[in-house]
């Protein structure tokens, strides 16, 4: 019924039905190895690996911090205190080569007959969920605010409120908006970030292409030049992504509210498209399983692919909040064309 809530869950396969080349890379690591940006016997590579670590923002800062421990013991030279800041540097602009490489580089490079599709894939959703952090999502939420401040569509027709919870922070305007954490004010959520979130210390802020006319490598650059990096949780096991979501104030928001949707009187429904919400992403899986969302509908390609979540049936048979699973075919859903 119209009373009934329905989210919507994302994950690679919204994006891989985009372009299924740019989007289907699963390891920023991986990637920059196949494109011989790191080699795998180089120290560099070695420290990913003795930190038990994909995570590009962690090492980076390992290399700098050591650099200025060892300053301080006077036991570093000059020319290796050079090299491991050279490899900082290096990896700082890997990490911008890789997320921006395959990605569109401006929302004009998108037809719009496909945000058309897109954006009547996402309207009828009261929230939206995603797992990825590159910027389709973000861009046909523009596109759709844009349709309905054009008349182009009415507002009363679409479900979902366009808030991502970010607003203008000072009196006078600036490049970005900061996040209000305010439950209230949003429908959006990164649950791994975004390409276009920065960490900024004391604050999670939002670049606007908008306000600067700056392309996202051009923004990336500049904020990771200032140690500002983005807040994204790009690979690693469920737990090393946990404790990151944990960690920033931003992440641990839309995690936690995706675990409180869903009211246990009503047949609340949640969609979920394109994750197959495997081991490296079990958090999500508890969050969804613990929230207290009647019905689930999970998208698959075959009905073969059904038993991959025998052990997801099981977990829901014992769920707090009765679940009643179903599965759809996703190839059924014009995303973008």
């Amino acid at each position: 019924t119209k009373d009934d809530k329905r989210f919507l869950l994302l994950g690679n396969g919204f994006s891989m039905a985009y372009n299924h080349e740019r989007f289907s890379f699963t390891s920023l690591l991986q990637s920059a190895v196949d494109n011989g940006l790191i080699d795998v016997e180089s120290p560099v590579y070695k420290i990913f690996q003795t930190f038990d670590t994909k995570d590009f923002e962690e090492v980076i800062k390992l290399l700098e911090t050591s650099v200025m421990v060892l300053k301080e013991y006077g036991v570093i030279e000059k020319d290796d205190e050079k090299k491991i800041l050279e490899d900082s540097m290096a990896l700082k602009k890997h990490l911008v080569d890789i997320i921006t490489n395959n990605h569109p580089e401006k929302i004009t490079e998108v037809p719009n007959e496909e945000f058309v599709n897109s954006i009547n894939f996402i309207k009828d959703y009261d929230r939206i969920y995603t797992l990825n952090y590159d910027l389709l999502l973000y861009w046909t939420t523009m596109k759709l605010g844009d349709a309905i401040q054009q008349k182009l569509i009415e507002k009363s027709s679409v479900r979902l409120d366009i808030a991502d919870g970010f607003h203008d922070p000072y009196s006078e305007t600036t490049n970005f908006v900061v996040y209000g954490n305010d439950s209230s004010s949003q429908n959006i959520f990164y649950l791994h970030g975004a390409l276009h979130l920065f960490d900024n210390k004391y604050e999670v802020i939002k670049n606007t292409y908008s306000r600067t006319n700056k392309t996202l490598r051009e923004q990336t650059l500049e904020f990771l030049k200032k140690d500002i990096y983005p807040v994204f949780v790009s690979e690693g096991t469920s737990e090393q992504k946990k404790t990151k979501i944990f960690h920033n104030a931003y992440l641990n928001h839309c995690y936690k509210s995706l675990k409180g949707i869903g009211r246990s009187t009503q047949n609340d429904s949640i969609i979920v498209f394109g994750t197959m919400l495997k081991s490296n992403d079990e958090h999500i899986q508890t969050a969804v399983l613990e929230n207290k969302t009647k019905r689930i509908y999970i998208g698959v390609s075959s009905i073969d692919k059904i038993s991959e979540f025998e052990e997801f049936i099981n977990k829901a048979s014992q769920a707090r909040y009765l679940k009643e699973i179903y599965f759809y075919d996703y190839r059924t859903a014009t995303v973008w064309r």
